[in-house]
């Protein structure tokens, strides 16, 4: 799942003024914002595979520590628990932690079974959306309609130019990976990967008075 994530961050924006939304966007997309830097130091593998499932070609062989289900916590404890240790809010942090976590739980709907519990352990789960192309597409896409709406409607930005052009830029990235080519290798998507950082650069753009 990709903009379902993001979707997630901005209709955090309905139950609190703070995080910001750069942070929200942080937080619901962490495990996918280290997983790349574990790739690129050998941490962590996949491969490209044709047909892995209906909407991905990746094949995620081994990342426990980006994406098992304990190192979700682990980094959902440590980002809550950071914040809270400079903002002294409670409830923000609180928000932060649980986005670190459903962003393994929606993973863990549209995966097909290679999510590991923990580092510790080889059983694997996910179960598999991502192989029914047509309702994967629809709930990410509802979902995301959803998050925009509720943002909008509680945030009120007032760069609304720089808002819907970011929400126009995540619909398009996200049928250019369903619909594009395959990536070359997987060095290309590491790389491109790390990219979403702008994404909380833009967010932080948007709220920035």
């Amino acid at each position: 799942m990709f903009i379902g994530h993001y979707a997630l961050g901005l209709a955090s924006r309905k139950i609190s003024k703070l995080p910001s939304l750069a942070l929200l966007f942080i937080a619901a997309q962490w495990l996918d914002l280290i997983w790349p830097i574990f790739v690129l130091l050998g941490i962590e593998t996949f491969h490209i595979e044709i047909g892995n499932t209906q909407i991905t070609p990746l094949s995620f062989d081994f990342y426990p520590y980006s994406h098992s289900l304990l190192m979700a916590i682990v980094w959902g404890l440590m980002l809550g628990t950071v914040y809270y240790l400079f903002t002294k809010n409670k409830q923000g942090s609180t928000l932060l932690g649980a986005l670190v976590l459903s962003h393994w739980v929606l993973d863990f709907i549209t995966h097909r079974p290679d999510l590991p519990l923990s580092p510790f352990s080889d059983v694997k789960v996910g179960l598999g959306l991502w192989n029914h192309s047509v309702l994967a597409i629809i709930i990410e896409l509802g979902l995301f309609i959803l998050g925009t709406v509720l943002y909008y409607r509680y945030a009120k930005p007032q760069k609304k130019i720089s808002f819907w052009l970011l929400i126009g830029f995540f619909v398009v990235i996200y049928f250019m990976n369903i619909l594009g080519a395959p990536p070359p290798n997987v060095q290309a998507v590491a790389w491109s990967a790390n990219l979403m950082w702008l994404f909380v650069i833009w967010a932080w753009w948007i709220e920035k008075k």
